[in-house]
């Protein structure tokens, strides 16, 4: 499995990691809590040809400093619109995988008039009475792997984290990850109106998610003004890194059909 190059550089007086492949379009894909954006490995190989695929490290993640003052999920979502057009991204794809399914649809909500399309993958975007959302960081040690994913082995075959250094950085990722939700939770903001998210909207989810269950996904499918669920059979939260062949064809397929040559 090809490894990738990281690229650095400082916004807002801090150190700001990502990965980048290909020219094109700007494709964004942002990680979930704990996570880095070499989540997307798979995606960034599959669209590079014909997308300039971008995954950064959100602030404290990976290797991207901690930004004072960014300190709730919420905010990241203009965080991340500032940063991309500070690279030279005013256009752009978002997509997001649970917490930064999140942050994408703040990002949406915020400034919908940048955002082209979104894709949203077992993300988190609304609450539902009885259908709890499970913090992976409450699960116990030996049942962390196997309640994030359908199949450990399949997910030990598939991800993208295989270095000392990618375990340190997810390690680093819970603590930060549990600081962001000490200063908020990382629920969708009771104010919203997601009828004003009207963008072509792809939900992904694994049918077989105890994160973020997939009856979440459903109602998010009636919520949006203009959103199409599709569900991967024997996948849990992490539909990139666990089915990567059949998340890749579904985003291609839904972005071929929905914005053309892009």
């Amino acid at each position: 499995m090809a490894d990738l190059e990281r690229k650095h550089g400082v916004w807002r007086g801090q150190k700001w990691s990502w990965f980048e492949e290909g020219s094109g379009p700007a494709l964004c894909l942002l990680h979930g809590g704990g996570g880095t954006g070499k989540a997307w490995l798979h995606q960034m190989q599959y669209f590079q040809d014909r997308y300039r695929v971008i995954c950064p490290d959100m602030p404290g993640f990976g290797q991207s400093e901690w930004v004072d003052g960014i300190d709730t999920v919420d905010a990241l979502g203009t965080v991340i619109l500032e940063w991309m057009g500070s690279i030279g991204v005013d256009h752009l794809i978002l997509g997001g995988n649970s917490m930064g399914g999140r942050v994408a649809l703040a990002a949406a909500m915020k400034d919908p008039g940048r955002i082209r399309a979104l894709l949203l993958l077992d993300a988190v975007g609304v609450v539902v009475p009885d259908i709890p959302i499970v913090n992976p960081l409450s699960l116990p040690p030996q049942q962390f792997m196997s309640g994030l994913v359908y199949d450990p082995a399949t997910y030990k075959r598939n991800t993208p984290y295989r270095t000392l250094e990618d375990a340190q950085e997810l390690n680093h990722g819970r603590t930060i990850f549990a600081k962001y939700l000490e200063r908020a939770p990382i629920g969708p903001d009771p104010s919203w109106d997601l009828n004003r998210v009207a963008m072509p909207t792809l939900l992904l989810w694994g049918r077989e998610d105890r994160i973020i269950p997939l009856a979440l996904g459903r109602v998010m499918e009636n919520t949006l003004a203009d959103a199409e669920l599709v569900v991967i059979e024997n996948c849990g939260h992490l539909p990139h890194i666990e089915e990567p062949a059949v998340t890749n064809q579904t985003i291609d397929e839904f972005l071929t059909r929905r914005l053309g040559n892009a």
